[in-house]
């Protein structure tokens, strides 16, 4: 950061020829009003940095490094970053796989990146790594994949046929809305909050080592736990299948 001391001497030089004796205690304020303005002025410059970049056609979102993401149903693929490191964020679309992550050796965001990304095709899986954050209002589609691992969040509102949940290492799936069928998969500490996803046939939920799903079941609940999961469900499902190896926990609740 750079801040340019002959402006302020020229500026500290100016005040001192109009000033008298009465007037000191104030202008020695303006002084440091002036001084602390062109101080703060390149460090709020650089926090809000946007960059605007388009995109090819992409089907897959990965998001690494605690970045921040908002997806947002367009008619162009683009991505907006704003914040501290946003000239860090590094894009890559491989594939129609498009990856999300800071330049080395920046390990986290740490909220200082924010990202709307604007998608027109449908997504087929949605993908947050490394404690990296997902949100959206709606996905409305046909069928689609959420994953998380290693402490990531997603959150957001689904309107599908089919829906796939995979959650891992300490990462949280929020989801509301509808699914015809829905595939739960969670494992090593992972959460999945599902009661809000309303599912009108089969609900196929699997939790293992001390993994949490919550589930609103639809006609079929097949449920299995290994290793101290859990598997939570509401809804009165005609069909219930059951399995635990090795403890865990499946239970109705009201």
């Amino acid at each position: 950061m750079n801040i340019n001391v002959s402006s302020i001497k020229t500026i500290d030089k100016t005040i001192d020829k109009t000033t008298d004796k009465g007037t000191a205690k104030t202008t020695g304020m303006i002084k440091k009003i002036i001084f602390l303005s062109l101080l703060l002025m390149p460090i709020l410059a650089s926090a809000q940095t946007t960059i605007t970049t388009t995109l090819g056609d992409f089907s897959k979102v990965k998001v690494f490094n605690g970045i921040d993401v908002y997806l947002v149903k367009s008619a162009e693929n683009k991505v907006v970053i704003t914040g501290d490191k946003s000239e860090k964020v590094i894009i890559k679309n491989k594939n129609k796989t498009l990856k999300i992550s800071l330049q080395f050796p920046e390990t986290t965001a740490d909220g200082t990146v924010k990202i709307t990304l604007y998608y027109a095709a449908a997504l087929k899986i949605i993908d947050a790594n490394e404690g990296a954050i997902i949100t959206t209002k709606l996905i409305e589609q046909p069928q689609i994949e959420i994953k998380a691992q290693e402490g990531a969040f997603i959150n957001m509102v689904v309107n599908v046929k089919h829906l796939k949940v995979k959650t891992s290492s300490g990462a949280v799936i929020k989801l509301s809305g509808t699914a015809k069928n829905q595939t739960v998969d969670a494992n090593l500490g992972g959460m999945y909050h599902g009661y809000k996803v309303t599912v009108t046939d089969l609900n196929y939920v699997r939790a293992g080592s001390g993994a949490k799903v919550e589930v609103n079941s639809g006609e079929t609940l097949d449920a299995k736990v290994s290793f101290g999961g859990s598997i939570f469900y509401k809804g009165t499902p005609e069909i219930v299948k059951e399995k635990k190896v090795i403890g865990g926990v499946i239970e109705h609740r009201i």
